[in-house]
């Protein structure tokens, strides 16, 4: 019976949340609807989508040979920041608050004993009650090396553009998978549900890849705060993989905003580099380094340019020390060198860079579902949906 517990139980070959795309094979701009879950077909064959696509922090590496999805550092700098309160709040138990005690038992109550034998008997009393909070305070930090542990056991899905084609590693038998880009089934699902709170909506980006020689389908699922964010997911990839796209590509909003991404800027990961992008972002909020920085507050006001203050830069330095300086940033650079396991060496092959000669071109059947689709969309203001149907993809 304990042996049970402890046992790792197999995931199973088909989650709950993935449709079927073996014995009812999708189309692109198909649409199922099952009681309160649909699900909507975006492969196979990659078609044009026409959706805006999502920042590329959902991704982990990229350059012009593949592109990752999965095993990605974010939120590392919050979880060291979080770390950085824990300890404030054990230091600030521990001694802050028995000397404030202290104070107040000598100033404001009649106590015969002196400030001096009171704070000595009080730091006595809180350092063995401190001991508790290595549990807690213990607690945190493993849940931060399980996480950095968890990212360095499983393998991220890489998009190989050159050769047009998708590599999946099993996390446990470490089995290798190689199928064509246009082959796999891509879909972004809306589930809904009525609980005690009210109604509820998941939404969940997936990809079918499928293994020919086992007969089966491997899974890859995203939860997805909106089916805007999924769609953007499947978006970025496509546009990658048949526009080539690359991460130096400005952001529509940056371009808007006429600022330009720097190279830290670009980099797919949190470390050291996040320090000086948030410095700059205090920056900014302070009109510090815009158009106008050499200008006189008369001229700026009489340009129009805002009221520059160092109250953001300033603020963003106390915030800074509060939280040990760069302790939050080193943890998370070092969790983006030990979170990365290393790829078998036949995909390190694979994904070596190609000469030009030898890319992989898209079918004929594509290009023309991707001019057909694309015309409909652009020209005629169709929907995705009605788009595909118009272009006999299902």
């Amino acid at each position: 019976m304990i042996s049970r517990l402890f046992k790792r139980r197999k995931p199973p070959q088909t989650p709950e949340s993935a449709p079927d795309v073996r014995s009812q094979r999708p189309r692109a701009g198909e649409l199922r609807v099952r009681g309160l879950n649909e699900t909507l077909f975006l492969a196979p064959l990659p078609v044009y989508t026409g959706q805006a696509q999502v920042s590329r922090r959902n991704f982990s590496e990229m350059n012009e040979t593949y592109l990752e999805l999965g095993g990605s550092n974010y939120g590392m700098v919050e979880l060291g920041k979080r770390l950085a309160a824990v300890i404030w709040m054990v230091f600030g138990t521990v001694f802050v608050v028995p000397v404030l005690i202290c104070i107040w038992l000598v100033v404001f109550s009649e106590f015969d004993r002196k400030f001096f034998d009171l704070i000595g008997n009080a730091l006595q009393a809180s350092a063995i009650i401190s001991v508790g909070f290595v549990f807690p305070v213990g607690g945190f930090v493993y849940g931060m090396l399980s996480n950095v542990r968890a990212l360095a056991k499983s393998y991220p899905v890489r998009f190989n553009r050159q050769r047009r084609e998708i590599c999946y590693i099993d996390d446990t038998s470490h089995r290798v998978l190689i199928v064509p880009w246009e082959s796999v089934v891509a879909w972004v699902a809306r589930s809904q549900g009525v609980t005690s709170y009210g109604a509820m909506r998941d939404y969940t980006f997936g990809m079918g890849l499928e293994d020919e020689e086992h007969d089966t389908v491997q899974f890859v699922l995203s939860a997805q705060p909106s089916d805007a964010h999924a769609l953007g997911m499947w978006t970025f990839i496509r546009n990658y993989m048949e526009e080539g796209e690359q991460v130096d590509t400005p952001n529509p909003m940056l371009a808007i905003l006429g600022l330009t991404p720097t190279e830290d800027e670009l980099k797919p990961y949190e470390g050291l580099h996040t320090f000086e992008i948030e410095r700059k972002g205090a920056r900014f909020m302070g009109s510090l380094d815009d158009d106008g920085a050499d200008l006189t507050a008369a001229q700026r006001h009489q340009y129009g340019y805002g009221k520059r203050t160092r109250w953001p830069l300033r603020w963003w330095y106390v915030r800074r020390v509060i939280v040990f300086w760069k302790m939050p940033y080193l943890i998370a650079e070092w969790a983006h060198r030990k979170g990365r396991p290393t790829l078998p060496d036949s995909v390190q092959a694979w994904s070596q860079p190609l000469p030009p000669e030898q890319w992989a071109q898209p079918s004929p059947a594509l290009q023309k579902a991707n001019a057909l689709v694309k015309t409909a969309m652009d020209k005629k203001g169709a929907s995705f949906v009605d788009a595909c149907k118009a272009a006999g993809l299902h």
